[in-house]
């Protein structure tokens, strides 16, 4: 109904999979699938990809965290 065809009910299975499993994996959704898509697009190699993964990707987020948490605190200063 929302959807429009089958590939737009495609597409939003895939999205809301990757939300619920992002979710089921203690990860953000919404950080977690920005971080997908500026990553995906460069990663050419198997483990690029599997490192992407919901369940692989916590330590990268929380990387960039405090990286994003120490450069506002340097402009606050």
């Amino acid at each position: 109904m929302f959807c429009h065809d089958k590939v737009g009910a495609q597409a939003s299975a895939n999205l809301f999979s990757l939300v619920m499993t992002a979710r089921a994996n203690g990860v953000e959704p919404f950080e977690y699938l920005n971080h997908l898509f500026e990553q995906l697009p460069v990663a050419t190699t198997l483990e690029a990809i599997e490192a992407l993964l919901p369940w692989n990707i916590e330590p990268v987020l929380e990387a960039q965290r405090k990286r994003l948490e120490a450069a506002r605190r340097s402009t606050a200063t």
